[in-house]
Parts: C-alpha cells; sequence; structure tokens
C-alpha cells in the first residue's frame, strides 16, 4: 500500500505539529526570549529520502531583569531528510534522519552561523520521532482473514497471519509504498483442484443470499461517504459507481455460477478496487479523523485482491461474515443492518439521486413523487386508461396515440426542471420515444396464463422503460415501476435525463461525428450498459451484441426524429400481449 503525502502530512502534524496552530518550538529556552518555531511543514521524495521543508522562525534573546532583549530575527525554511527504517517488531515504520539544513528565502542551504548552531543537534532527533505504525493495520488483517478463507485448517490460518509483516518500505514520488507480507501454505504437490459443476439448490441460496450481502455492502459503504464527504464532485462519482457497479453486477449474475468460478466475486472485488482511490481522497477532508480507519479498510481490500489473484487453490470467499467485518471497519455505529438487501426505497439514495442529477425534482419543490409521477390531468385520466391495457392488434390504433401522449408528456415535464435549449429538449422527447420502443415496444403488461402481468426480462427489467430491478432499488419503488405505465415511463425519463445532461453533454459526445444526435445515441449506450458506457455506439471494440443493440436503438431513433414513431405498431404484429424480452 502506499501512504501518500497528503496522509503523511496529516500524521506528521498529528505527531510533532501538536500545537492549535499546528506549529512545532524546536528550540525555547526557559526565559523565552530565544526560540525557534516551525509551521506549515510539506512532504515529498528527494532521490530515495522523504523531505520534509517547514517554514521556520527564529528568534536569539537574552533576558534581562525580566525583559528580553532581541539580539537576532530569521525567517526561511528548515530541511529534513529521512529515509524509511522497518523496526525490528516489523508492524511499524521510522523515518530516520540521514540530513538538515536551514535556507534563505533564496533557496540556498546554511549550515554555519548562530541560528543553525541553535537547531543543528536537534532537527534530526526532533524529526526522528516521526513513525508509521502499522499495527492496527496488521491486527485488522489478522482478524479478518480467517472469515474470508474458510476453507482452511485452524492451523493454516494461525500460520498466515502469524507471517503478517512489514516486508519493505520505499519513498516513491506518490509517497512512502509499503509492502505488507504473508505466507500462504500452498497445495500439497498433486493435489486436484476442486471440481467444477453446477451449484446445488442449497448451494444457489447460500450463492443468492452471498451476492445480496455484497450488493448491500457496496451501497451501505457508499452512502456512507457520500454523507462523509463535503465535496459534490466527490458525491457524484459515487453516485455514478454505484449504478455502474450494479450494472456490473446483473451481467455477472447472468453468467451461471459453479464450483470452479464465481464472476460475482471478481465484481466485488473490482468494484472496491475502483472505490478505493475515491475512500482515500474522503478520509483525507477529515484531519481530524483516524486515518487508519480507513487505511486499515483500503489495505484489506487490497489483501482479499491478492490472495484473489493467487487462484482457486487458496480457497477465498466473500463470506456474510466477513462483509459484517468490513462493514464495521467502515462505519460502528451504524443504525441499520449494512448487509441488508433492502428492495423497498431507500431516502438516502433517493436524496443522493435528485440532488445530483440534473432536472429531479427533490421532496422540498412540493413535488410528490413518492404518490404519482405527472400532475397534469391529461395525464391522470389517460394513464388511467392505460392501466393494465394489453392491447389486441385491434386496438392498436387507439392504444399507440395513448402511449405516445404519456410519453410526450412525461419527458416534456422532466425536462423542464433542466437548462436545456429547445432542440436538446425536443432531442430528449425523442430518446424517450425511441428508448420506449426499443425496451418494450410501448408495453407495460402482457398476459401470461391468462392473467395480466407487468412486461418482465430475464435478467429482471420490468415495464415500458425496462428498468433494472437490481440496478435501481431503492431510488424508485419497485411495485410502481411494475404496475404504474406512468410511475415506470417517468424514472426511465430521469434516468435517460441523467445520463444526457450529466454525461453525454458534460464529455462532448455533441462534437464527435454525428453531432448532436451522438447525445440520443450516448445516453441510451449508458443507459443499456451502464454510465461507463457512454461511448459505446461510436467504438470500434465492441461485442456483437451491444453493437447490435446500438443499431437497432439508432435505426428507431432516425423513425421518432422523422415523425414515424407509430411505427411501433410494427413489433406488435398479431396479438400484442406476448411475454416481454429485454434487451439487457
Amino acid at each position: 500500500m502506499t501512504v501518500d503525502y497528503p496522509l503523511l502530512r496529516q500524521l506528521l502534524i498529528k505527531q510533532l505539529f501538536r500545537s492549535a496552530e499546528q506549529s512545532a518550538e524546536l528550540v525555547a529556552d526557559t526565559s523565552g526570549c530565544t526560540r525557534v518555531t516551525l509551521r506549515n511543514p510539506q512532504l515529498a521524495s528527494h532521490q530515495a529520502s522523504l523531505r520534509m521543508v517547514a517554514d521556520a522562525t527564529a528568534v536569539l534573546g537574552v533576558g534581562i531583569l525580566g525583559n528580553c532583549t532581541q539580539l537576532l530575527s530569521w525567517n526561511g525554511q528548515m530541511v529534513v531528510l529521512g529515509k524509511p527504517k522497518i523496526t525490528t517488531t516489523a508492524r511499524s515504520l521510522l523515518i530516520e534522519p540521514v540530513d538538515s539544513w536551514l535556507a534563505d528565502s533564496s533557496g540556498k542551504r546554511i549550515t554555519s552561523g548562530r541560528i543553525w548552531d541553535l537547531i543543528k543537534d536537534r532537527a534530526q532527533p526532533w524529526f526522528g520521532h516521526f513513525r508509521l505504525d502499522l499495527a492496527p493495520v496488521i491486527d485488522s488483517l489478522e482478524s479478518l482473514l480467517p472469515d474470508f478463507l474458510p476453507h482452511r485448517t485452524r492451523q493454516q490460518l494461525q500460520n498466515m497471519v502469524g507471517s503478517l509483516r512489514l516486508d519493505g518500505a520505499h519513498v516513491s514520488p506518490v509517497g512512502v509504498t509499503l509492502t505488507l507480507g504473508l505466507a500462504v501454505e500452498a497445495p500439497p504437490p498433486g493435489e486436484p483442484p476442486r471440481p467444477e459443476g453446477v451449484l446445488s439448490a442449497a448451494e444457489l441460496a447460500q450463492w443468492e443470499q452471498q451476492w445480496q450481502a455484497m450488493d448491500a455492502m457496496l451501497t451501505f459503504a457508499i452512502k456512507h461517504y457520500a454523507a462523509a464527504t463535503h465535496r459534490e464532485d466527490m458525491r457524484q462519482v459515487l453516485l455514478d459507481l454505484l449504478i455502474d457497479s450494479r450494472y456490473r453486477l446483473n451481467e455477472a449474475l447472468s453468467e451461471p455460477p459453479s464450483r470452479g468460478s464465481d464472476p460475482v466475486r471478481r465484481w466485488f472485488l473490482d468494484s472496491w478496487e475502483r472505490l478505493n482511490p475515491v475512500i482515500r481522497e474522503i478520509g483525507l477532508e477529515e484531519a481530524d479523523q483516524e486515518p487508519w480507519l480507513w487505511i486499515g479498510l483500503l489495505t484489506a481490500t487490497d489483501a482479499l485482491r491478492a490472495l484473489d489473484r493467487l487462484g482457486p487453490t487458496v480457497g477465498l470467499e466473500i463470506s456474510i461474515d466477513g462483509l459484517r467485518r468490513l462493514a464495521r471497519m467502515i462505519s460502528k455505529a451504524s443504525a441499520t443492518d449494512p448487509l441488508r438487501y433492502d428492495r423497498s426505497v431507500d431516502p438516502e439514495l433517493q436524496q443522493l439521486w435528485r440532488k445530483l442529477s440534473t432536472g429531479i425534482p427533490d421532496q422540498s419543490s412540493g413535488f410528490r413523487f413518492s404518490i404519482f409521477p405527472i400532475g397534469m390531468a391529461w395525464a391522470t385520466e389517460d394513464t388511467n386508461r392505460l392501466d393494465r391495457w394489453v392491447p389486441t392488434a385491434k386496438e392498436l390504433d387507439e392504444y399507440l396515440p395513448v402511449v405516445a401522449g404519456l410519453l410526450r408528456s412525461t419527458a416534456k415535464e422532466v425536462a423542464s426542471g433542466a437548462s436545456l435549449t429547445n432542440q436538446i429538449k425536443k432531442l430528449f422527447r425523442n430518446l424517450v420515444l425511441s428508448t420506449a420502443w426499443q425496451e418494450s415496444c410501448w408495453r407495460q403488461y402482457v398476459v401470461i396464463d391468462r392473467r395480466i402481468e407487468p412486461l418482465r426480462s430475464a435478467s429482471g427489467d420490468v415495464g415500458i422503460m425496462q428498468i433494472n430491478e437490481k440496478i435501481w432499488r431503492g431510488f424508485y419503488d419497485l411495485h410502481k415501476l411494475r404496475w404504474s405505465i406512468a410511475y415506470n415511463s417517468r424514472a426511465g425519463s430521469e434516468i435517460l435525463l441523467d445520463y444526457l445532461t450529466r454525461h453525454a453533454l458534460k464529455q462532448g459526445e455533441h462534437k464527435h461525428r454525428g453531432g448532436s444526435d451522438n447525445l440520443a445515441r450516448a445516453s441510451y449506450s449508458a443507459y443499456n450498459g451502464g454510465p461507463r458506457e457512454i461511448a459505446r455506439y461510436r467504438k470500434k471494440q465492441v461485442s456483437e451484441p451491444h453493437r447490435k443493440i446500438d443499431a437497432s436503438f439508432w435505426e428507431k431513433y432516425r423513425q421518432v426524429k422523422a415523425g414515424k414513431e407509430l411505427q411501433v405498431a410494427a413489433c406488435l404484429t398479431g396479438e400484442a400481449a406476448v411475454a416481454g424480452t429485454g434487451v439487457r
């Protein structure tokens, strides 16, 4: 792991610059007439050494009859070089001083004179008290690892955790890089690999419980750090990371689990790898917080990834107990169960979503989204007509214009809260109509075994906008997504608006060849594949299924743009009441 310079500076101030003004008295005689004060320390690399530069103020005086007579004053800098040295316990790191000097305002080195004589024998011993105590990190790893290695014997686990030690340290341009060593017992020669095969019913139930706990744990972490940061840009990053990670989870769940492969575990570890630098940056915001808490968390997840890279013979398993221990490393005072997979609306997620997503009204605006998504009398009347309406082929001429009216009205209302030109608002309307065509052929319901059911895909996409319940749980009411065409169309429109404004426009997709229509294509690529897929429609290296999806959307969008949106009837030949298959 790397302890970067902002964090090292925090630790240095806590240890050596302990006054309320974050200063250090290097010299202070009993009369108070002679003193050398250090302030504003900065750390950087200098070849293979750690360099500390601090502003220095020196006053040399004598006390006469209770008064100070100043003889000399000086302002400049003090520089100390040190090299990292592992202690004999292999659980902490000293910075061993190797050189020191003063520097004037021009940077000229000073190693003589009365001020230098005052500090030359004090600077290096003072800096030598700076240390990095890794014991809390190593202790947390020793407690954590057994929960993630359930197939190891007690003796193997004791040997493994007993081998945890600080193995190496060096100064780099970004900080002090530390290596933690861990001895992992190799399997006996010739031991056959664990057999692959489909999981039993009991194993499938356990697997489902585990992936749900992983998703809940990641959601808990992101909500925790979104509340901890003062920076909106960090909240934006966290929101996108959560949404995109859920898209990736949905992909991982499409791979059949077996005893020899666990795509969900890879998803979990990859998601934490993306989250780690965000946690680090947020952790540095609060200088008064104990940094080793989040450093321990980052080190733990790094260790899990390292074990995973060793292959299946290690026996790494993301267990419920291990997840719970990780959650306690994030927050010991959580009022809710961090591993509870909750399908109900989450007020924290809704607040984060509505605050950061352009044009989506907050609850304080007076807009009661949770009760009914469309406020106009026309919409109320017509959405009541659409409620549980599964049209036959003969009813399409009546049904489709009503749905078109709902989609246009929804797009207009959703876009009204965003600062968009009339041209972009029209593009957004076409985007909503085209997406609903692509996703569901404008259907909310189907008939299955003579029962009206919500249109649902195999991967969990539901309704007219085929909104995935695993991805958007907590953000939206899942029951209303299934049974209210108005609610579903509004939710999908809000998601599209977010991808249009916070991603496609900000990333300048309209500046590529294709112009403003690229904004619609990019927004749909993200709608289908997650925020990271915003440019998928124009990439050359794309899987064939995704290429076909984007091409199919582009064809529908061009028809809608030409005023031919009712051509959607072509995908509803015969009885419209057939089970749907979402594109994801």
